[in-house]
């Protein structure tokens, strides 16, 4: 892209070979760069909003989280996002958008056209299996959050919520989950010993920091983990 430095254009270029658009055909996925903008979200910002309309970007660097959000203001994080992730693909087909997309961490991507998607969606077949295929990989990954908030181990409950109250906070501040043990305990339905104890795990690791008013996260890929754990706590 006109303006990319060549150390962006090395990580889009990467991104691109690891995502979705790499099956598709080399004339599809030209047409879909080409008119491309680069945008930068500092964490904690929205790329997309839930019900907003379509908007869909290749995630080139960062970490970001696709999050459903109900009536009365409380977070589900259906996935975690990392470079290489076509974000909002899906709602260019059946919008508006039916989750937010936000920056965890600092988060660059390349904000591609809805319109050209839905026109090569129509009639490129490499583009229209690109979608299905990626709206199959996201109800699995949807599938698995529900069983984890559900049935899945005590830490990687407390991992997930960690990340959703620190997103809370205004963009481009530090990580900070303001929230006390007890909170915490209360919104992963476990005891507070049991709470923690992880804490402690985390902190130990180096992931996270205690301080007045709640928990800092240092190193939230580590809280994000690419597969949901299976075990039950």
């Amino acid at each position: 892209m006109p303006g990319t430095r060549d150390a962006d254009r090395a990580a889009q270029d990467e991104a691109v070979e690891s995502s979705v658009l790499a099956r598709m055909s080399a004339k599809a996925r030209e047409q879909i760069l080409s008119r491309g903008t680069l945008v930068h979200l500092p964490s904690k910002a929205f790329f997309v909003r839930q019900g907003d309309s379509p908007r869909c970007g290749l995630l080139i660097k960062g970490l970001a989280r696709r999050v459903r959000t109900s009536e009365d203001g409380r977070d589900l994080t259906l996935d975690f996002a990392r470079a290489g992730s076509l974000l909002g693909l899906t709602a260019t087909v059946v919008g508006p958008a039916a989750a937010g997309v936000q920056a965890v961490t600092d988060c660059v991507l390349l904000e591609v056209s809805v319109p050209v998607i839905r026109e090569l969606a129509m009639v490129d077949p490499t583009v229209g299996w690109a979608v299905a295929e990626l709206l199959g990989v996201l109800l699995r990954r949807c599938v698995d959050e529900l069983l984890l908030y559900a049935y899945g181990d005590l830490r990687t409950r407390i991992e997930r919520r960690l990340i959703e109250f620190a997103c809370k906070s205004p963009p481009d501040t530090p990580l900070l989950a303001q929230l006390t043990q007890q909170d915490l305990a209360e919104a992963v339905g476990a005891a507070r010993p049991s709470v923690a104890r992880v804490l402690k795990e985390l902190r130990d690791e180096g992931a996270i920091r205690s301080m007045y008013g709640g928990v800092l996260i240092l190193r939230p890929e580590a809280l994000a983990k690419d597969e949901p754990r299976s075990d039950v706590a």
